[in-house]
């Protein structure tokens, strides 16, 4: 059985248009879906969710120990 909606966007891919925005200075809306980051919004909510999570937090502390 097929899972209703859109399939979701592997983090990887969502992680790559995050840097995108992030290195160009770019809005979100206008992240160009052509380069297979899908859509800015999508990766604006998942960024959203990771620092929820602490996601980048902890990604801090493992860098500086190393």
């Amino acid at each position: 059985m097929k899972a209703p909606g859109p399939r979701r966007v592997p983090d990887r891919q969502c992680l790559q248009g995050i840097l995108y925005v992030l290195h160009t200075g770019i809005g979100w809306e206008d992240l160009p879906q052509e380069l297979g980051f899908r859509s800015g919004m999508t990766c604006w909510r998942r960024i959203k969710r990771w620092i929820n999570a602490g996601v980048f937090d902890d990604l801090h502390r493992i860098l500086l120990a190393s």
